[in-house]
């Protein structure tokens, strides 16, 4: 079918237009949009917001969106398809309600042929959400593409062509190939079918009775096939023509996938341990909105950190992810959704879950199906209800429809055992002996007693039986206990403390069972406000969250607009992927205070060697290393030699501009080196353009030394310029509105993102600088 946008001509309006909106509010104008598009992004954030911390103090709404467009031959196959609505979506056409969706995450396509119109329609989609429903920052609105396909009475149903890999290896592959086809004539008719891969095809007839659809599977081989894997992620295209009536291409990768206790995970008989990252949707100073270029560039950027795997947590994630993923060889873990039938929000995915989990699930494999980056589904995120001997049916019946749809795939539950146990804690500790009162008063020592215990890992082996691989959230401390335990239980981590990657990295590299580790969080995110926040002295840290105007989690290896934070070179090393050692200094203005991170945190440490004012200051510098000592000089004095503990190194010295440099010394002698230079004050702002729409502004020296000390105020135009998605920095708690044509620097940095073509009016004022 042919293929279209249908982005172009929305208009949007807050509320759904009910009577009582209208007597409340009075009527409310509409703003003519393109899609993709966040109306939560445009709210003004209250820090009264029902959702608080959890939606980074932006308050959910429902929204309303009407297009009118023109159809000039009815008797055409019409569908129209939604890759993402947030969420409680229903479409109308001409005035007939035509389809709903729930689901704020999987693709809506569906069949408008029978309600089209000579001429002009009118298009509209209700999104309802205006109670919480996500741990996290969702967004509200059509935040994805959305598409129309035309085609003839006969035809391929879109994303109707499924390649699967039977076998694999340099000599030969061997695929099976579906193709779903409908018939709308009245009468019997033989159409040929074509495949071509490469530089093969085959052809072959395929009768179709009146008003029948059917799936046509046909084998197919390839001779010395080009193998996909993260390190050579080749693609293939397959193009199948109804001949004289439709055709589709579709892309995908030839790979197989296996795994045992023995060998672990192999794809194409290659062992591999993944190193993951768990990522969220937004992507913060657009909120929600798919953008394909920012997708790409975090794809690339992790790829480039060392990453191998995303995990999408907690939801299905757009083809416009896994399509990235395929081209730059990331691998996928993707999941289902973060609840079952327990409810963590008032209006979360509980609330559908008994009546769409199939519908879902089957969207969800279908999306992944062509994609060889995705090789894990994930049935749920810290399922509360796993322990429970009725609920836990649901994740047999998942797994088994999973497998049912795609044998080529495995599944896992990320499984929170403490969470899943949390109501049995206290009888747990009573058997082993253990008082209660001591584990509420934060003794460590006699909780672990309790978690380690063979008592706490027996009412989860059903739940783990169920899956492939079992997951494990935040429970490396079983890692080895389990494996004496269950011999023939692979362990995947996925989700862990971005601290504990030292310790369970060498439990990956010991035992070929543990296949990889997922941090929380590979990226830095809107909502969660502060979980990753750190905090100075011995006050009170037991809020966990950050108050207004925190918006962000602020942890991540990224922050919020892409750069690259120290705990990420540290992991780099762990990972053993970095020889250099690499250089992060403490906050002086904070020197000798107790830094207490969050779990998900990390410390203050930058990548700077610029504090004005702390001249002659002690300060803390850090040195990540896998070498056997490290030497540490500040123009050209040698501060110190240290042994890396868990790959770190801490030393202690004054601060004093200039050149400050770190030396790995391996077997005695001199190795790789790293060097940080202060930049001068005399600073002007860079401009780099790094995609389609995407410009970020740096602060930099005439040497192009970035200089974080500075704070720059970057102002945007509001004539002759394509349209201004978003313009923030990666601060955590700033309370600026990215949809506004104003922003600071922060730590000499700053980014915008545009959409459609023209150049942006950028004009900038200084702070605190000298410039040019």
């Amino acid at each position: 079918m042919k293929k279209a946008g249908f982005n172009e001509e929305w208009l949007y309006q807050t509320g759904i237009g009910t009577a009582l909106e209208k007597t409340i509010r009075g009527e409310t104008a509409a703003e003519k949009v393109t899609l993709p598009h966040d109306a939560m992004i445009h709210q003004k954030r209250d820090e009264h917001a029902p959702a608080g911390n959890a939606s980074g103090y932006y308050s959910y709404s429902s929204a309303c969106y009407t297009k009118t467009f023109t159809v000039d031959d009815v008797s055409e196959t019409l569908y129209l398809e939604f890759e993402g609505i947030y969420k409680n979506a229903s479409v109308y056409l001409n005035g007939t309600l035509i389809t709903q969706h729930a689901n704020g995450y999987t693709p809506l396509l569906t069949d408008i042929s029978q309600y089209v119109r000579q001429g002009s329609n009118s298009l509209k989609v209700l999104v309802r959400n205006s109670v919480p429903s996500s741990r996290w920052y969702p967004g509200t609105g059509i935040y994805r593409d959305v598409w129309l396909y035309r085609g003839k009475d006969i035809y391929i149903v879109p994303h109707g062509v499924k390649v699967t890999v039977l076998h694999a290896d340099k000599e030969s592959a061997e695929l099976n190939i579906s193709t779903e086809i409908v018939n709308r004539q009245r009468s019997r008719l033989t159409v040929q079918l074509v495949h071509r891969i490469a530089q093969e095809e085959i052809k072959v007839p395929v009768t179709m009775n009146p008003s029948e659809t059917k799936t046509v599977t046909l084998r197919f081989h390839v001779k010395n096939p080009q193998l996909w894997n993260p390190e050579s992620p080749h693609l293939y295209e397959c193009h199948t023509e109804l001949c004289g009536y439709d055709s589709e291409t579709v892309r995908f990768g030839i790979r197989t996938l296996s795994l045992d206790p023995f060998r672990g995970l192999r794809i194409s008989g290659e062992e591999i341990k993944l190193r993951g990252g768990c990522v969220h949707q937004d992507h913060g100073i657009i909120g929600g909105i798919e953008h394909e270029a920012m997708t790409r560039r975090r794809i690339r950027k992790l790829k480039e950190a060392g990453y191998n795997a995303i995990r999408c947590a907690h939801f299905p994630t757009s083809r416009t992810v896994l399509e990235a993923c395929d081209e730059l060889g990331m691998l996928v873990m993707l999941e289902l959704c973060d609840a079952w039938t327990v409810p963590k929000v008032e209006g979360d995915y509980s609330c559908e879950f008994r009546n769409d989990w199939k519908q879902d699930t089957e969207d969800m494999v279908k999306l992944a199906y062509n994609h060889p980056s995705v090789i894990i589904y994930s049935i749920g995120n810290e399922i509360l209800e796993v322990s429970d001997p009725h609920e836990v049916q649901y994740g047999r019946k998942i797994c088994d429809l999973i497998r049912s749809l795609d044998r080529t795939r495995y599944t896992v539950n990320s499984i929170n055992m403490i969470l899943a146990m949390m109501n049995r804690i206290p009888e747990l500790a009573a058997k082993k002996g253990v008082d209660i009162n001591s584990i509420l008063n934060g003794n460590m020592e006699e909780l672990s007693k309790v978690l380690v215990s063979k008592e706490m890992g027996e009412p989860l082996e059903e739940a783990f039986s169920q899956t492939d691989i079992a997951g494990y959230n935040y429970a490396e401390f079983r890692y080895e206990t389990d494996l004496e335990n269950y011999p023939q239980r692979i362990i995947l981590g996925t989700e862990c403390y971005p601290a504990s990657l030292y310790e369970n990295w060498q439990l990956c590299l010991k035992y070929p069972q543990i296949i990889g580790d997922f941090g929380w969080t590979a990226w830095d995110y809107l909502g969660e406000a502060g979980v990753g926040q750190l905090r100075y002295g011995e006050g009170d840290n037991n809020d966990l969250y950050g108050k207004y105007p925190w918006r962000s989690a602020g942890c991540g290896d990224f922050d919020l607009i892409g750069n690259r934070r120290p705990v990420s070179y540290w992991r780099e090393i762990v990972w053993g992927l970095r020889k250099e050692p690499y250089i992060a200094v403490q906050d002086p203005a904070h020197y000798g205070e107790k830094q207490a991170p969050t779990k998900w945190g990390w410390s203050d440490a930058e990548r700077r060697w610029n504090y004005r004012g702390q001249e002659g200051n002690p300060v803390t510098i850090e040195v990540y290393s896998d070498a056997d000592e490290v030497e540490l000089y500040i123009n050209e004095r040698l501060i110190g030699k240290e042994k890396p503990v868990r790959n770190k190194v801490f030393f202690t010295a004054v601060f004093e501009p200039g050149t400050i440099k770190a030396v790995n010394f391996r077997n005695g002698h001199a190795a790789e080196t790293d060097e940080l230079v202060s930049a001068s004050y005399d600073v002007h702002m860079e401009q780099t353009e790094t995609g389609e729409g995407i410009i970020e502004f740096t602060v930099v020296d005439n040497s192009g030394i970035l200089n974080p000390d500075v704070t720059v105020k970057v102002t945007v135009s509001k004539e002759n310029n394509p349209e201004l998605l978003g313009l923030g920095s990666a601060d955590p708690e700033s309370d600026e509105d990215y949809f506004g044509r104003t922003i600071k620097t922060w730590q000499g940095r700053a980014v915008a993102v545009i959409r459609g073509t023209g150049e942006l009016n950028i004009g900038v004022t200084y702070e605190t600088a000298e410039h040019d």
